[in-house]
């Protein structure tokens, strides 16, 4: 049985989804069932599941993934000012044979625009966007709107990047995003410190555990105590780095979410590079293929959180393409789960996983 496609177009511009919405030709269920709260940073959720912000991309999908029964929303990254998406394409499938780790990454990945894979398993792909933002004038207002299509229960998370402007520093630019992000509706702050899509030093700002702290500790100043922030990192490769990074950055934050793909040499069947334009020989990998490497990290960081005994929450994202995977990175260390390959090929996840949970609750 061939899997539906996604109901993020790939086949379209990143530009195309942000206008069109979500392809979704289903019904949406009348009543998600969900079991007693958590707590989410504090933040009252009905579960621990959500989605993070690659195909969150405005209001529309915000309020289409709300309905479906995803509790933590994480709206796209944005910036202090406009900033273009990469032309098209921008996901391409990626065939696969077993887990992807940075090790194995040494050979390039053939990218195909279509396939027809017969299960979750078998969707891996790659993205490659570039971080782009609606000037603030557009995304402020799409923010405090997808803030009112938040069901109770549910938490709007803003995705946020600083970049050095002329006369502003990295970490300035990260804070005056933030402060937009709490002005326009967010109920929680995501500072996205890992994308291996960006030409700039904003991508991979996880790996310079100094930096980091730096940034997160000004941000934190900026929008104060009450709002949740989180930062989002990359593939951390041994217990040293995770331990270095979260002693700088655990000061100032409530929670971490690992992680945001894999880099990876992308090459279409001739052997060419398969995204056009300069800079994109490189892009980042996600879905099946990367739970292992993702939980990794989970592993890691939760070591370094209990050795270091800090009230730090842990988010898994990476390769959560099914209910099994939910649990398995919930039993891996992390506190809350999140899905983005795999909810864009089932947008039902969230109602299969809550249907699981009060079947198993039943007596």
């Amino acid at each position: 049985m061939q899997i539906p496609d996604s109901v993020y177009a790939i086949d379209k511009s990143y530009d195309e989804n942000y206008r069109e919405g979500p392809v979704f030709h289903g019904r949406i269920p009348t009543t998600i069932p969900h079991g007693p709260p958590v707590s989410f940073l504090g933040l009252s959720a009905n579960s621990r599941l959500g989605i993070p912000a690659g195909p969150l991309l405005n209001s529309e999908w915000i309020g289409f993934y709300a309905r479906m029964g995803f509790d933590l929303l994480v709206y796209k990254t944005v910036r202090t000012h406009s900033h273009p998406s990469y032309p098209a394409p921008n996901c391409l499938y990626v065939s696969v044979n077993g887990d992807l780790t940075p090790e194995v990454l040494g050979t390039p990945l053939i990218g195909i625009p279509r396939m027809e894979p017969a299960s979750m398993r078998e969707i891996t792909i790659t993205n490659s966007f570039g971080m782009p933002s609606q000037d603030p004038s557009v995304w402020q207002k799409d923010v405090e709107l997808a803030r009112s299509m938040v069901g109770k229960g549910q938490v709007l998370i803003v995705s946020i990047v600083g970049t050095e402007r002329e006369g502003e520093s990295i970490a300035a630019n990260f804070t005056r995003a933030a402060k937009m992000a709490v002005e326009a509706g967010a109920m929680a702050i995501e500072m996205n410190f890992s994308c291996p899509n960006v030409k700039g030093t904003e991508g991979q700002i996880f790996q310079d555990p100094s930096a980091a702290g730096e940034i997160a500790k000004k941000v934190r100043s900026g929008i104060g105590t009450k709002i949740p922030l989180v930062a989002k990192v990359g593939y951390i490769a041994s217990d040293q780095a995770a331990g270095e990074l979260i002693k700088s950055v655990s000061p100032f934050l409530d929670g971490i979410a690992a992680i945001n793909t894999l880099s990876a040499t992308i090459i279409n069947p001739e052997g060419r590079p398969a995204l056009p334009g300069a800079g994109r020989e490189k892009s980042g990998v996600c879905g099946n293929g990367i739970r292992k490497a993702a939980l990794e990290v989970i592993g890691r960081l939760a070591k370094e959180v209990r050795k270091q005994k800090l009230p730090l929450s842990l988010i898994a994202v990476g390769g959560i393409m099914t209910v099994e995977d939910i649990d398995l990175a919930l039993s891996s260390g992390a506190d809350f789960a999140m899905s983005a390959t795999g909810a864009m090929w089932d947008p039902f996840l969230a109602y299969h996983m809550k249907q699981q949970n009060l079947r198993e609750e039943r007596p």
